[in-house]
């Protein structure tokens, strides 16, 4: 079972990963359009993938005039369940008080990412 906010994540129109997985999974006859894929065939695609997924939890860090992302910790596949089911909680007792970005990969691929400001985390040190 994954969250409402997960699902939508990765299957909505912002990050095109599932639906063109889905899209270019089709069997097509040559000089056929590839029609959008359809509702079914997005979950479809969705159970296959996120499975596969490894999460990378960065932090963002403003130093002088540029925002950088510091790697706090990676999670394999199957190794993120308390992270999905109560992001912020699960952000908060495990990293503090801090802005989080949170990066889901299929093996090297990039698929999605969600921000987070986590325990009351309001601006970046220094006012900036």
């Amino acid at each position: 079972m994954v969250p409402a906010w997960l699902y939508k994540l990765f299957t909505g129109h912002q990050y095109p990963y599932v639906r063109r997985s889905a899209k270019f999974g089709q069997v097509m006859k040559p000089g056929e359009d590839r029609p959008e894929p359809t509702k079914d065939m997005i979950e479809a695609k969705f159970w296959e993938i996120y499975p596969r997924c490894r999460v990378k939890v960065l932090q963002e860090v403003k130093e002088g005039m540029i925002v950088v992302f510091h790697d706090l910790r990676e999670y394999p596949p199957g190794g993120f369940q308390e992270l999905v089911d109560n992001p912020e909680e699960f952000l908060a007792r495990t990293f503090g008080k801090k802005k989080i970005k949170v990066n889901f990969y299929d093996d090297e691929n990039f698929v999605c990412t969600i921000n987070f400001k986590v325990g009351g985390w309001t601006e970046h040190e220094g006012g900036h």
